[in-house]
């Protein structure tokens, strides 16, 4: 329990360094959307954190080590080295990977808050999948808000939207499969 321990405060200290040299980053070449997206990116994780501590439940560590990924890819990858500009593909993959992570922390946090959910392996599947569409879902209502607020250009096109949500779609699925098959490594 205590190497568990250790395993997610590194990861949280990790983090945090990283969170602050990317404002850091954003800061020095002027892109203050960006900080902001940081510091929304960070709160995040505390959320993630504070539930833990709250309900004294302790999310997978590699699935922290996942959703930390996405955020890191997001956040550094994608809009500090501008990955979202100049390679058409890295969204998409984003969009399934940052999908496949919350997909397992949403089920590994409903599957922590009591054994409610049916053993049927289809309905775990169905709900695993239903997580990531509807998680998918709002990320794409955020961009549209912050599209319409800000400025910023996140959506580019109807079709562009509709290849993320298709992308959001396989990462659930690519989840649903890991729930079902490798149950041992998401349960409790």
């Amino acid at each position: 329990m205590l190497r568990k321990i250790n395993i997610s405060r590194f990861l949280t200290i990790s983090f945090s360094v990283i969170i602050i040299l990317a404002v850091f980053g954003f800061l020095i070449k002027k892109e203050y959307n960006f900080i902001y997206n940081s510091i929304a990116i960070y709160f995040s994780y505390l959320i993630i954190l504070y539930f833990e501590k709250k309900k004294n439940k302790k999310i997978k560590n590699y699935i922290k080590v996942l959703v930390i990924m996405t955020f890191v890819f997001h956040n550094i990858v994608g809009q500090y080295y501008k990955f979202y500009n100049t390679n058409n593909w890295f969204d998409k993959g984003l969009h399934m990977f940052g999908t496949f992570s919350f997909s397992l922390l949403f089920y590994n946090i409903f599957n922590l808050n009591g054994e409610f959910l049916s053993k049927s392996k289809i309905f775990i599947f169905t709900m695993v999948i239903s997580v990531g569409i509807t998680a998918g879902v709002f990320l794409e209502i955020l961009e549209f808000i912050l599209d319409s607020i800000i400025n910023t250009k996140n959506q580019h096109s109807l079709m562009d939207t509709n290849i993320d949500l298709i992308f959001n779609i396989f990462g659930g699925v690519i989840a649903g499969i890991l729930v079902v098959f490798n149950k041992k490594s998401i349960s409790k």
